[in-house]
């Protein structure tokens, strides 16, 4: 018999929504590792820098968005595509949850950098909010698949 998975819709919908997102984000993290590429010498650098500066951003502080954009584009895609094939299974409810949880300290650990860098508003804390929604949604639905293989497992 087979056990149902009650965490399975909320798993598989964030999943799909999280793989949509990695594979935007991955491809807006390749134009700018193209730009970062263009920026080495010459008047593309000189103007890239001169851009940076009237926001006050530094070619360093463009160069990390740039690779944390495309660790967490890559994350959203691997983590989306983990919820997706193991939605329906709840002996896999455990690499559910370690995935919830890393997702989770990642979206925090970005929250905290840009605080640090960039001050907190009302507008970060907007970000915070909105960015924990898929990760708390994907860590719920882990958690629903988690109890209920627990609970398989006390009978």
């Amino acid at each position: 018999m087979k056990e149902k998975a009650p965490g399975k819709t909320l798993l598989q919908v964030v999943g799909i929504i999280m793989v949509v997102v990695g594979v935007l984000s991955l491809l807006v993290s390749l134009i700018n590792i193209a730009v970062l590429g263009m920026t080495g010498s010459g008047e593309v650098g000189e103007i890239m820098e001169q851009s940076l500066a009237a926001t006050g951003a530094t070619m360093a502080d463009y160069k990390a968005s740039v690779y944390i954009m495309t660790a967490g584009a890559l994350i959203n895609l691997v983590i989306g595509i983990i919820g997706i094939a193991n939605c329906n299974k709840i002996q896999k409810a455990g690499i559910c949850f370690v995935c919830g949880i890393i997702l989770i300290v990642w979206q925090l650990g970005t929250d905290v950098y840009s605080a640090a860098t960039s001050g907190i508003t009302v507008t970060s804390l907007v970000s915070i909010v909105i960015g924990l929604i898929l990760p708390l949604l994907y860590f719920w639905g882990a958690l629903k698949n988690r109890q209920a293989m627990l609970d398989g497992k006390a009978q």
